[in-house]
């Protein structure tokens, strides 16, 4: 191969710097994800020990549980809306009050919640502590005491989550999406940290479930069903994936840098005191989580952040591959936005954990990593084709990362198995290993590469929320009709 020509030899030399670099990144990126499974594994069994069904029933009956505000931003979500506020108002909890924010939707979501509901325009009084788009009217329910609908005009999510905070009574609030619902014990089992800790705990998210094609029934899921489009199963075991070994890992590690805005409980003043959600991005769940981090560690406040993994909202999610495309598009934008936003806090000391590891993982392996990935696998075949690397190493490098994801994902669905148990038949577990061979063959590098889009889209300046096509929740209804 080198035969005395030295740019054969110089291309030689690079190709085998990169191959390593490559090799290097794929292998640090694929052993976290095996700690963090490992990780997820211990805490999930350390929690269901700590937590029980007698448990929950206990705290029920408690006089100490503080009232709680449920946000939900709705946008033109009149598919599920009426399934969502049904559930929120199923909650198995003592006081609670049910905040709806219609933002300027162009649907009938408005008009289906008059009627489902029975609202009447009331005149609230309230106190407008962040700044919004002008409210319109504020409707209460005849029916319902605890719920509360606001029609404002459109101003995105964030200026809508504002506005539930100005409206809302409660120290705390939970943010739900339009499209998500919550099983009724999932308050309960949310509020805990918040009481163990007090004085420092200020956030907490839930897992968020892949709710396409389970059964709906008045709010809620009554028969959990594996999707029957590859595209929704896969999500399925990214959405475990995620959720029971990421997110339980980096809550062990007091880093918590992403509660998702499907479901989340904030104590509400400590938003307020940072200015309440950012207009200007369009990840406005992971940005206001950072800018709280960054904010009170560097005031020295109670900065207490972390993932409970049994508390469930049920959510649609996308169907058709534009609409994924869109979703992940705007996910790569906000991470983005958190990071530039906050980019003090990268490889900075002062904020533990946080800036030593959180930031710099989010950067180097989520931000960076579809360019890694996408550049890597360019690399390897531009050197095949050019005779620098032969078929063996292109071979084992690829047979390497495919084993490292199947390996990772079968980590993923082990954790459900061993833990919730919410896909308990032998088919649906099937249905779950295929996902995850999917997921590694043909779904992650289109993720991939929808992601480096958004990269260059951001750099382009542009921005904007991409549509996402909702089907609806698959209600007992017509479940039986389709029977």
């Amino acid at each position: 191969m080198w035969s005395g020509d030295t740019s054969w030899g110089f291309y030689t030399i690079t190709a085998l710097w990169l191959t390593g670099f490559f090799i290097f990144y794929f292998l640090t990126l694929n052993l976290s994800y095996i700690v963090f499974i490992v990780m997820g594994l211990v805490n999930l069994k350390r929690y269901k020990h700590q937590v029980s069904i007698a448990a929950n029933y206990l705290l029920f009956r408690s006089t100490m549980l503080p009232p709680i505000s449920i946000l939900v931003p709705a946008y033109n979500e009149e598919r599920n809306v009426i399934e969502t506020v049904t559930s929120l108002l199923l909650q198995h909890y003592p006081r609670f009050e049910v905040v709806v924010i219609n933002d300027g939707s162009t649907d009938q979501s408005l008009a289906k919640l008059i009627e489902a509901f029975d609202l009447v325009e009331r005149r609230k009084v309230y106190r407008r502590r962040l700044g919004t788009k002008a409210v319109r009217a504020v409707y209460e329910s005849r029916k319902h005491p605890e719920l509360v609908v606001v029609d404002k005009e459109n101003g995105g999510k964030s200026d809508a989550l504002n506005c539930g905070i100005n409206v809302s009574s409660y120290p705390y609030y939970c943010g739900i999406d339009g499209d998500g619902v919550l099983e009724s014990d999932a308050m309960l089992k949310m509020i805990r940290p918040f009481l163990d800790e007090p004085g420092s705990m200020i956030a907490a998210g839930g897992i968020v479930r892949v709710a396409n094609y389970c059964t709906v029934a008045r709010g809620q899921v009554i028969e959990v069903k594996m999707p029957r489009r590859l595209i929704e199963i896969v999500q399925v075991v990214e959405y475990l994936m995620s959720f029971l070994s990421a997110r339980v890992a980096f809550s062990a590690l007091n880093a918590t840098l992403l509660i998702s805005g499907a479901f989340g409980m904030f104590l509400k003043e400590a938003v307020i005191e940072i200015g309440g959600y950012r207009t200007d991005t369009i990840g406005e769940d992971m940005e206001l989580v950072v800018r709280l981090q960054r904010i009170r560690r560097r005031l020295h406040k109670p900065c207490k952040m972390v993932f409970v993994p049994d508390p469930v909202c049920w959510t649609e999610v996308p169907s058709d591959w534009r609409s994924l495309s869109n979703q992940r598009r705007r996910w790569q934008k906000g991470l983005i936005d958190s990071l530039r936003y906050n980019k003090e806090m990268l490889f900075n000391v002062r904020y533990g954990t946080i800036g030593m590891f959180a930031m710099p993982y989010y950067l180097i392996f989520e931000l960076l990593g579809p360019v890694v990935e996408l550049f890597g696998y360019a690399m390897m075949v531009l050197f095949f084709f050019a005779g620098v690397l032969s078929w063996y190493w292109v071979l084992l490098f690829l047979l390497v990362s495919i084993g490292f994801g199947l390996l990772i994902t079968a980590g993923g669905i082990l954790l459900e198995e061993m833990s919730f148990h919410r896909y308990p038949r032998p088919i649906q577990v099937l249905g779950l290993l295929i996902g995850g061979l999917a997921y590694n063959l043909g779904y992650r590098q289109a993720v991939a590469l929808w992601r480096m889009s958004a990269i260059i889209e951001y750099l382009g300046g542009y921005r904007l929320w991409g549509r996402i096509r909702r089907i609806g929740f698959r209600t007992a209804r017509q479940t039986g009709a389709a029977a």
